[in-house]
């Protein structure tokens, strides 16, 4: 066993508690599971920040069945930050230790503020913004000033594997029950057209999301593998295929193109080949023994009297047949770079640099363009621009080019460019900045066709991993 399994007991109980709280929707027992939390935090500051790892990979399911515990992760985060606080409270000077990446990204959202409160933003949506991409940070300000070991690592990376594995099941049977089976009544009758019904969503709720959420548990429980020995190594390859194929179901082909850019900096930065080999053959076997077994399995299930209602009901959604050749095929096609220019993501990025040319010095500020703000709140500016629809801009750079400005593209490339140099410089005293490097390289590429920087499955991951590196010690190396 990597690890003692009574140093997990964390684990089953943050379980029970999330189940128990997402069907028993009671206000009072809300608020006592959130101050269990919460006190959990102060206490065990290292144990909470995995349940962070358990509980946001399936927050956007939970809250399906209860809103309320939507305040579970940010509890925990600013418990966290209290305890830190009380820790340095005689050594107050390590609490304003900053790096330049981190002061340009305190600037950012000083400007992306100014700026949307300037255009007329209410103040509500400008926090509800910063709050999205300023809680995670939080979780690379706690992890630098916290003393991690290595039992602390593996409690992590087994807690990891589970989770992704209870996900990836999770969407295996969504997939062959054709999402009819242990799924929120609001997602069983979510209208999806045929190209996308075909995509495993999770409990993440969304196939890109899960993706990437899935590659980075992938690769850091392959990372830290030396862990896992005897026949729990055994079933590290065979939980890594399983993830592999839940992995290539969902169709995610920007994740793809990020994740191959990741892989081919780490090889270029590492030199290094070892894990590739056992990375290949998961990806293999997952494809060949899970992703073909479970799309012939939908198949068959599509055939029957069950299936044939179900289809029925989404047909009305359908324009295209749905098979894996549809999607890919669909990529680069006349058809879809039409419908791209006129109302996706060539629309976006167009329409996003014609804001900007009005907007040019702080662009038009936070909750304004296409990032989780407008969703909830709307923007002051769509009606002045013909923009009839809320949406997601899909898109990171041109998100910070219309809301920020020529300003906001600067300091947000001190922020990626000034965490690169830092990675940069520790490539040769751990292994772990190579893949941090080639995370991050991924994650600019990526930030072409999602907000990648918003996305929670993400940045959790990285910035905690990242909080971890800048304050590595030597005794951990041989863990790596």
């Amino acid at each position: 066993m990597p690890i003692d399994i009574k140093k997990l007991y964390f684990v089953p109980l943050t379980l029970l508690l999330l189940i128990g709280g997402a069907y028993v929707d009671v206000t009072i027992l809300d608020l006592a599971i959130m101050l269990a939390f919460a006190a959990y935090a102060i206490f065990k500051p290292k144990n909470s920040l995995i349940i962070l790892f358990m509980y946001f990979p399936v927050r956007p399911f939970l809250l399906e069945f209860n809103p309320t515990l939507k305040g579970i992760g940010d509890i925990i985060i600013f418990a966290l930050l209290f305890r830190i606080l009380i820790m340095y409270r005689k050594d107050w000077k390590k609490l304003f230790d900053f790096y330049w990446f981190e002061y340009a990204f305190f600037a950012f959202c000083g400007v992306g503020a100014v700026s949307a409160l300037i255009t007329g933003v209410s103040p509500v949506a400008i926090i509800f913004q910063i709050r999205g991409i300023l809680l995670f940070y939080l979780v690379f300000y706690i992890v630098r000033r916290l003393h991690i070991t290595r039992e602390d690592i593996r409690k992590f990376i087994f807690t990891t594997l589970i989770v992704a594995l209870m996900v990836s099941i999770h969407g295996i049977i969504e997939k062959l029950s054709l999402r009819s089976w242990l799924l929120p009544e609001s997602w069983e009758n979510m209208p999806l057209s045929s190209k996308n019904r075909i995509r495993i969503y999770g409990m993440i709720g969304n196939p890109n999301v899960l993706s990437y959420y899935l590659s980075f548990a992938v690769v850091l429980v392959l990372y830290f593998r030396e862990i896992f020995t005897g026949k729990w190594r055994t079933f590290l390859y065979v939980s890594i295929a399983l993830m592999f194929g839940v992995w290539s179901l969902t169709y995610s082909r920007g994740t793809w193109i990020a994740f191959g850019v990741a892989l081919l900096i780490y090889l270029l930065v590492t030199r290094t080949w070892n894990f590739l080999k056992p990375m290949l053959l998961a990806l293999v076997a997952g494809i060949v023994l899970v992703a073909v077994p479970v799309s012939v399995g939908t198949s068959i299930v599509e055939n029957t009297n069950f299936g044939q209602e179900s289809k029925e009901r989404q047909s009305q959604y359908d324009d295209s047949e749905g098979s894996f050749r549809d999607r890919m095929g669909s990529t680069f096609d006349k058809e879809t770079r039409e419908q791209s220019s006129q109302s996706g993501r060539l629309w976006i990025v167009n329409k996003g640099f014609e804001i900007f040319l009005d907007h040019p010095i702080i662009g038009t500020g936070f909750a304004t363009f296409g990032d989780g703000a407008t969703l909830s709140f709307g923007s002051p500016i769509y009606d002045d621009y013909n923009i009839d629809r809320e949406f997601y801009s899909d898109n990171q750079y041109i998100q910070v080019i219309t809301q920020t400005g020529i300003v906001g593209v600067v300091l947000f490339a001190i922020f990626l460019l000034n965490m690169l140099y830092l990675i940069w410089k520790r490539r040769n005293v751990t292994l772990l900045a190579p893949f941090l490097l080639a995370v991050l390289i991924g994650a600019y590429a990526a930030g072409m066709v999602y907000n990648i920087w918003e996305g929670d499955s993400f940045t959790i991951f990285y910035f905690a991993m990242l909080g971890y590196l800048l304050n590595m010690r030597s005794e951990h190396e041989h863990d790596m």
